[in-house]
């Protein structure tokens, strides 16, 4: 009898072993296949088109069409003030450096025709903004664009004083001629322009066409440049202007950083250097 009880009591233990096994066997799998669910519902994240930059610019460079384009960022992370049409900042002058992929804001930027009078902002505080008469040849072939390095000749007239055959005492004083280098490496800041309308368009239309089938390009001629200087070059250049000089622009490669060494022209600068003085 003892042993039938010792097969039944065995035989209901095995049972309860494998009825535990079988319990843990469908909670690992029920918890595995819970994990594999999201346990909330992820809001969806709103996005806006907003203007950037495509590579990295420095204070004072136009943007153009290739450097800036629209991106899509959540709506939560973009300025009140962020630019959201590229054609609203194509043609603009930047008041910052900015790097590739910044957001583009309506405060980085300058109108380069200085109609909402902003382009101070693009000066460091070491400069001043002058405006230079445009009346040479270059500026009245319109050959000066704003970012062009120039230098700036002059030609102009001083009273100076020369010492006598004595070499003691200064004779009368007498009106010189000097040629120099007035300025070097100036970068052109903007250009005022008077856009001039060309009255015999409708003149030079084919038979059948009209204004309407023609693309007018308004003509322009530049009245003075906008040169960021340092106050004392500034200066320099406005007593030259106001005494009468004759100034010349000459254009330098854009790449170009030399200074160059020159030496004021004067008579007797053009006398040795032709060797005038030998003539009979």
């Amino acid at each position: 009898m003892s042993k039938k009880v010792n097969v039944i009591f065995i035989v209901i233990v095995g049972i309860i072993l494998i009825a535990i096994g079988v319990f843990a066997s469908y909670a690992l799998i029920q918890g595995f296949r819970g994990g594999q669910q999201p346990s909330f519902i992820q809001a969806e994240t709103i996005k806006t088109d907003v203007v950037v930059v495509t590579r990295d610019l420095f204070l004072g460079d136009k943007l153009t069409e290739n450097d800036v384009k629209l991106s899509s960022v959540p709506v939560e992370v973009v300025p009140r003030n962020a630019m959201t049409d590229t054609a609203a900042v194509v043609g603009k002058i930047i008041k910052t450096d900015m790097i590739q992929g910044e957001m583009v804001l309506l405060h980085n930027l300058a109108d380069p025709t200085n109609n909402n009078g902003d382009l101070s902002l693009v000066l460091s505080e070491e400069h001043v903004m002058l405006a230079f008469p445009a009346d040479d040849l270059m500026s009245r072939e319109s050959m000066i664009q704003r970012g062009d390095i120039v230098d700036i000749f002059a030609t102009f007239k001083e009273e100076v004083k020369t010492i006598g055959e004595t070499q003691t005492e200064p004779t009368e004083p007498q009106m010189r001629t000097f040629t120099v280098d007035t300025m070097q490496k100036v970068g052109i800041t903007a250009l005022v322009l008077e856009v001039i309308e060309d009255e015999n368009t409708a003149t030079n239309l084919q038979p059948g066409q009209t204004g309407a089938d023609t693309i007018v390009k308004p003509k322009s001629k530049i009245l003075a440049y906008l040169l960021a200087l340092k106050p004392q070059d500034a200066l320099v250049l406005k007593h030259l202007k106001d005494t009468g000089a004759i100034f010349d622009i000459v254009l330098r490669a854009p790449t170009s950083t030399v200074q160059f060494d020159l030496t004021p022209v004067t008579e007797e600068y053009i006398i040795e250097f032709y060797g005038l003085e030998i003539l009979p």
